[in-house]
């Protein structure tokens, strides 16, 4: 397994969420409505990093993923973050239920809804504060194919959620994540597992936080790279 996994299945998914996304042949460039993703779709492309993300208006919120592990280089005006690429082979895994917690696959506008307030309050992601119902995740992606959203409830409330892209080949997870004052009760393994018993025979890929490796470890994720984001917010 290599970050080429994941580096598939993410443009994928972020050309689904973006429709006007733009495809070159050494990366894609996704542009929301509050922010850009630029994702590396070829070793050494790290050479163009700068040019890409100059070409992106001053003041827009901007990621730049490079998959493959290479060196970071420094970025006028961008943080530099390194994380965790990981990859789980095909394989079962154990689902354990949890008193008061439920996870449901969602399936309606308000389940979604619940969902994205999860995601991004509790990741959190910065460009989509204050959240405008359906920024992050319109109501389309209900009835697009290859997207699941996951919603964890505990003792009845939205705790936990994210979701996942199925490319055909592989299962990309993302932004999962666990309001604060639910976490340390097992709602992202809940929702993750869940999630993952639904293919037990693909390979499924994620990139990490340093806080989350250790869950995904303990279902069976092993790191291929150390992504490098460079971001501007």
């Amino acid at each position: 397994m290599n970050p080429g996994t994941y580096v598939t299945n993410a443009v994928a998914m972020w050309a689904g969420l973006a429709p006007a996304s733009e495809q070159a042949p050494t990366h894609l460039r996704a542009d929301l409505p509050t922010a850009t993703r630029i994702i590396l779709t070829e070793p050494g492309a790290i050479a163009v990093v700068g040019e890409l993300a100059a070409s992106v208006p001053a003041g827009t919120r901007v990621t730049v993923e490079d998959s493959w592990g290479a060196e970071a280089l420094p970025l006028n005006g961008f943080d530099v973050l390194r994380m965790p690429l990981m990859v789980r082979r095909p394989g079962p895994v154990e689902v354990v239920g949890r008193p008061g917690v439920r996870v449901v696959r969602v399936g309606d506008a308000d389940e979604l809804a619940a969902a994205e307030r999860v995601m991004v309050d509790g990741f959190p992601l910065r460009s989509f504060q204050p959240l405008t119902r359906g920024a992050a995740l319109p109501p389309r992606l209900l009835d697009t194919p290859g997207w699941d959203v996951w919603l964890g409830y505990r003792n009845g409330q939205p705790a936990a959620a994210g979701y996942t892209f199925d490319d055909g080949d592989a299962v990309g997870v993302y932004w999962l994540s666990t309001q604060a004052e639910h976490r340390s009760a097992g709602l992202g393994r809940a929702v993750l597992a869940t999630a993952l018993a639904t293919g037990p025979d693909r390979p499924w890929t994620l990139v990490a936080t340093d806080a989350g490796r250790p869950l995904y470890e303990s279902l069976g994720f092993e790191t291929v790279s150390g992504a490098v984001w460079y971001t501007r917010n």
